[in-house]
């Protein structure tokens, strides 16, 4: 008889990019005929990939701005709702004119809804799950206005808050038919406390310009895809799918805590890392490969519906254990047969990339 051996490797991508704005005469930012020393706001960004915030889908944000010192600062705007009123068209209420003599230091984000009762200048608590919320943030500091100049409007510079995870699966060996009938991320870290940078956002990103997060907390699973009966089993195909696209999982590219990922274990205790429940079959008999009586107990699904068994991918690799702010990564899971090779082995890295949303006023 024939022995079949399952081979997958990983592929996994990561990038942090920042892309500036640029607008035509045409498209340039509008803004309100307003007295001289108003504090005004526009916004533009270049395209950015779907789920992300961009300036087409981001409507409203909120600033908050403080005069004084780092030590001794005096609320100037409270939480104050910036509202897209036309095309680059941006206006909020009541008008806020520029201090006399004071510089001011200005902290934007989207959604409104992030920062709870909480403000930029302090440790602001959040629970990135489900992963649906793509949150924005900009630092604008020692900024003062100028009378003399009818248009002076304050520069932003948004950036993400969190770290963006895709998981995809494929087959390349058209000799094999994989079905996959489960996919999820095991012990994700989903509440932390995020805090603002000092420094300006705009421009390259530095360690001082990027907001962290501290106190991570709370591991929870999140399923990409459950199958609940033989109409849900995703079959793997040459091109790369989605696995958080189709049955019960929570749809498209997770939005998650940035935190520090670990594969200690094997899959065990705490480890970070994706689980996938599958059976192989050979394409043309049906005959089923894998699980079968040689596969280990810890790769069997005892009590499985579809008989599958467990494949583990550790979500830290050899290239990074980290999961930054604003960076994409993208797991892309290959799942073939050689019978050369008896092990599970996973394959070198790549790099892909990711659009940070970048909104500039001026």
């Amino acid at each position: 008889m024939k022995k079949y051996y399952l081979l997958l490797s990983a592929f996994i991508g990561l990038s942090g990019a920042v892309f500036s704005a640029c607008s035509s005469e045409e498209d340039s930012p509008i803004v309100e005929n307003n007295a001289d020393n108003a504090i005004r706001f526009a916004a533009n960004t270049e395209f950015s990939r779907a789920g992300d915030i961009t300036t087409n889908t981001l409507t409203t944000f909120n600033v908050y701005a403080y005069t004084g010192t780092a030590t001794s600062p005096n609320v100037f705007m409270n939480n104050v709702e910036v509202k897209k009123t036309g095309v680059n068209t941006w206006s909020y209420s009541p008008i806020q004119y520029w201090p006399a003599k004071e510089s001011v230091d200005f902290y934007a984000f989207a959604p409104a809804s992030w920062l709870g009762t909480s403000d930029p200048l302090k440790p602001i608590p959040y629970d990135s799950y489900p992963g649906t919320e793509d949150i924005i943030y900009a630092v604008s500091p020692n900024l003062t206005g100028n009378a003399g100049m009818a248009n002076a409007q304050v520069l932003f510079n948004f950036r993400h808050a969190l770290s963006k995870v895709t998981v995809k699966m494929s087959s390349t060996n058209t000799n094999l038919q994989v079905k996959v009938s489960n996919v999820a991320l095991a012990n994700i870290m989903t509440k932390g406390n995020f805090h603002f940078p000092s420094a300006s956002t705009s421009g390259t990103p530095s360690a001082e310009s990027i907001g962290t997060w501290s106190d991570q907390n709370t591991p929870v699973p999140y399923i990409l895809h459950m199958s609940q009966d033989a109409n849900d089993l995703i079959t793997l195909t040459t091109t790369a799918t989605d696995m958080a696209t189709t049955g019960m999982g929570m749809g498209g590219a997770k939005y998650m805590t940035p935190q520090t990922l670990s594969w200690r274990s094997n899959g065990a205790g705490n480890d970070n890392y994706i689980t996938v429940m599958c059976s192989v079959y050979d394409a043309k008999s049906g005959a089923k490969l894998w699980p079968n009586a040689n596969t280990p107990s810890e790769n069997v699904v005892e009590g499985s519906t579809f008989g599958d068994g467990l494949l583990k991918f550790p979500l830290s690799t050899s290239s990074f254990s980290e999961w930054h702010p604003g960076y994409h990564y993208v797991y892309n899971l290959v799942i073939n047969s050689n019978e050369d090779m008896g092990a599970i082995e996973f394959g070198t890295p790549s790099v892909d990339s990711y659009v940070d949303v970048t909104t500039n006023y001026q």
